[in-house]
């Protein structure tokens, strides 16, 4: 049986990233008001960068807090597996990736502007056609009911509350908007393991009050700093880079 946010996902957002930016712009020219976002709407940072920095880690800080305690707890057993692989002790046919700075920094700014920016304005679009396909036209909206009445509130309990302004004041779609592009995120984190795979469940959520309280760019921040601190974490166990082993 599939996950439910992976079904949701799939249904309101049944493409990726190159579509979804061919969509966005055609809907931006030929029906502006389906969404209900300028696109540059998160980019403006309305208040000083540092500020709106802290404020973001302030926002942020349950999630990240938890990433890197599970990342203290987890790498130790890894230790010596990743000295090996840095040592060029790769079993065959397996290859190893490793991952820098800079790939990380890259890596996170992409995500944000995928799911948190093109995937997320798509998914708004993909939910109101949603809703008009599926019995919409007929003055059925089962769609709508489904995210009102057992996903919002299920989303804003298992989040303490703390983006129940972000997912009741906007219309319905965009609330399904932030949960869609919110599982595909989610699901791009599916190696992690279970633990990982909801822990980034909740990390995305914090991101997306990071970006409707201070904007795209804080996110990106965030993000990287997150990344940055959990690479950090990494050397100072390992005494090495990450590294991934592809088999």
């Amino acid at each position: 049986m599939p996950r439910l946010g992976f079904a949701v996902s799939c249904s309101l957002l049944p493409f990726g990233f190159g579509l979804s930016i061919v969509l966005v712009l055609l809907l931006e020219w030929l029906r502006p008001d389906l969404i209900p976002f300028e696109l540059g709407t998160f980019w403006y940072v309305e208040q000083p960068v540092w500020t709106a920095f802290t404020d973001s880690l302030l926002l942020a800080w349950p999630p990240m807090a938890a990433g890197l305690l599970l990342t203290l707890i987890k790498l130790p057993p890894h230790r010596q597996l990743q000295r090996q692989l840095a040592w060029g002790d790769v079993p065959p046919p397996g290859r190893v990736i490793t991952l820098g700075p800079f790939q990380l920094i890259f890596h996170s700014a992409l995500e944000e502007v995928l799911f948190r920016w093109l995937l997320f304005y798509a998914a708004i679009a993909g939910a109101v056609i949603a809703d008009f396909v599926v019995l919409g036209f007929a003055g059925l909206h089962p769609i709508p009911w489904i995210f009102n009445e057992v996903l919002i509130p299920v989303t804003d309990f298992a989040t303490a509350g703390r983006l129940h302004e972000v997912l009741t004041t906007a219309p319905w779609a965009v609330a399904a908007a932030i949960l869609t592009s919110n599982g595909r995120f989610r699901n791009s984190h599916t190696y992690q393991g279970l633990i990982g795979w909801i822990w980034s469940w909740y990390l995305g959520m914090f991101l997306f009050l990071v970006l409707f309280e201070h904007g795209l760019v804080a996110a990106i921040a965030v993000h990287i700093a997150y990344n940055l601190a959990t690479l950090l974490l990494h050397v100072a166990i390992t005494g090495v880079l990450p590294r991934i082993l592809i088999e």
